[in-house]
């Protein structure tokens, strides 16, 4: 006897439960507590190469820029292994097109000993990311809303139907997180040019891969993402 699981029973015993996050929304990652998260993708500098003038300068400026802050971010670094297979695929079609069989010879020598280097070796790169967030309960400035945010969302905890004022206040609610996370985005992005650095955020695209990378990373070359990402809903 075979019993048809619900819809809801599904969702409940996917892997999605227990990830702290609902769902990505126009860059956003809304969490499951009511917050949201922006992330950004942060470019380097070589300080070792700077002069001692220029490096005063940086320091001095990174730390005007985190006393300047009045809410909290986090610095992420995560290390990956190299990934040449565009460079590789692009040396392939050099070396196919190549007239001269010396230059072709080599050329498919050189594939080889960098296939071989990156094996062995286990090239590691870096990437910096810099993670603003939002949260109404422990925002100061909107502490008068906290209240109306907090009942509204124990109201929609038992209240299971969609109505319309629901749809209204969840886009209310997203509208006013977009806005104060703007903000606050904007203020880390022009802080950090000042020690030339580039943030950007990262796109929803880049949102899914990123996320998928973190919780699964040793699925990093299994990962596919759907071209359709503007469908795309984590919840």
């Amino acid at each position: 006897m075979s019993v048809k699981r619900s819809k809801k029973d599904i969702q409940d015993n996917s892997t999605q439960r227990y990830l702290p996050f609902s769902q990505i929304k126009e860059n956003i990652v809304v969490m499951k507590d009511s917050s949201a998260r922006v992330i950004l993708k942060c470019s380097t500098i070589n300080f070792q190469l700077k002069s001692t003038e220029e490096q005063d300068a940086i320091i001095m400026s990174y730390q005007r820029f985190l006393n300047a802050l009045d809410f909290p971010v986090e610095i992420m670094v995560r290390s990956t292994k190299l990934d040449i297979g565009a460079y590789l695929n692009k040396l392939s079609n050099l070396a196919v097109n190549q007239t001269n069989p010396l230059l072709q010879n080599q050329t498919y020598e050189y594939i080889a000993y960098l296939k071989k280097l990156i094996e062995v070796a286990q090239i590691m790169k870096k990437d910096f990311y810099m993670i603003i967030p939002f949260d109404y309960v422990e925002n100061k400035s909107v502490k008068d809303n906290s209240f109306f945010w907090m009942f509204a969302n124990f109201w929609n905890s038992i209240n299971g139907k969609d109505d319309i004022l629901k749809i209204r206040s969840q886009i209310r609610t997203f509208s006013n997180l977009k806005k104060w996370l703007a903000s606050r985005t904007s203020t880390v992005k022009t802080s950090l040019e000042s020690i030339w650095i580039r943030a950007e955020e990262l796109e929803k695209h880049d949102l899914v891969k990123f996320l998928a990378d973190y919780y699964n990373p040793t699925m990093e070359n299994f990962v596919s993402v759907k071209s359709d990402i503007e469908n795309y809903n984590l919840t």
